[in-house]
């Protein structure tokens, strides 16, 4: 029998203390997490942040696997629901210039599938 391997963690960290915080929730074996893992890592030069990853299916994750089970890779910065599925390098340092200048906005369409599965 396999084990399952929680992937949380820190991935890197910005050396700069108050650099935006993006948070990847992932699952292991999730090869569009690693491809988005790829493009923040490119962007890391020009716009430094520091990236988190949670699993949701490590047991204190619960409510995040219900809401974001069917959209992983699901990405946050500085808390704020920021994109779900995919990442371009463009996309990426627009998103990571605003959060570090403090005008991001979170765009709308956070997935949630917990709302339509009562």
């Amino acid at each position: 029998m396999c084990e399952r391997r929680s992937v949380s963690g820190e991935v890197y960290a910005a050396s700069e203390a108050d650099a935006p915080v993006v948070k990847l929730f992932t699952k292991e074996g999730c090869t569009l997490c690693d491809k988005v893992k790829d493009v923040l890592q490119q962007c890391s030069g020009d716009e430094p942040h520091t990236l988190l990853a949670v699993d949701i299916t490590d047991a204190d994750k619960r409510d995040w696997w219900d809401r974001y089970k069917y959209d992983i890779p699901v990405l946050h910065v500085n808390d704020a629901y920021w994109t779900k599925h995919g990442l371009t390098e463009p996309d990426a340092v627009e998103a990571l210039r605003a959060a570090r200048e403090g005008t991001f906005t979170s765009p709308r369409g956070e997935p949630n599938a917990a709302k339509y599965e009562k």
